[in-house]
């Protein structure tokens, strides 16, 4: 990165990477928990199964208050450490992706889900392995390090969400005997896949950042 004498002039107001690691921290914690949940759903009884659903729903919550206040602080700070409008979307996003996950997980409640596909357990995996590689992205850029390997991992990972989204519905209409669960499933495997191609946007919102900063 080169010299920019305004960072020297006006110092740029630094907690808003304070802000974006701490909102991208609420995503990975509520995936961890909404992958032990999926991995664990057939054995957990059912005030463990709540328990584990309102853990979620307290991450989405936090999220969504951490989000209003980077929107507040953006319209009352004068200098931003990169582009107030890049703060604004990767916020938007990373929310978007935790409201995703919460989504299921209130769906498991109120469809009274007692056990999933290894599919969606795959998914569940993949999308925690994704919440971690955009944290690792975030503190790339914050070092003003190079994130194109890890975006591209992140874009890898999308992809065989793509794929796998596509086996699980071909397995769903090929092997469900109840509609019910049909209709139940796709929906969910709907949201798992756009919550995959939320986290690989998020990721490409970095490297846009990187490459404003040269």
């Amino acid at each position: 990165m080169g010299f920019n004498l305004l960072d020297l002039l006006l110092p740029r107001e630094t907690k808003f990477y304070d802000y974006m690691n701490q909102h991208i921290d609420f995503l990975v914690e509520g995936a961890t928990t909404f992958q032990d949940l999926m991995s664990q759903l057939e054995t957990l009884p059912e005030a463990e199964r709540k328990s584990r659903c309102a853990s979620i729903k307290r991450c989405e919550s936090d999220m969504d208050k951490l989000e209003a206040k980077i929107i507040e602080e953006l319209q009352t700070t004068f200098i931003t450490p990169i582009d107030r409008e890049d703060i604004h979307a990767l916020a938007i996003q990373v929310d978007r992706a935790m409201d995703m996950i919460n989504g299921i997980a209130r769906k498991i409640e109120v469809y009274g889900i007692q056990q999933v596909p290894s599919n969606a357990k795959r998914f569940a995996d993949i999308i925690v392995t994704m919440s971690r590689g955009l944290r690792e992205t975030l503190h790339l850029l914050q070092s003003h390090k190079e994130v194109k390997d890890s975006c591209e991992r992140l874009h890898k990972l999308e992809n065989e969400c793509d794929e796998l989204f596509n086996i699980s519905l071909g397995e769903l209409f090929k092997n469900a005997t109840n509609p019910l669960d049909v209709i139940k499933f796709k929906e969910i495997y709907e949201i798992l896949e756009a919550c995959s191609d939320t986290i690989d946007y998020s990721g490409k919102l970095i490297r846009g950042i990187r490459v404003k900063q040269g």
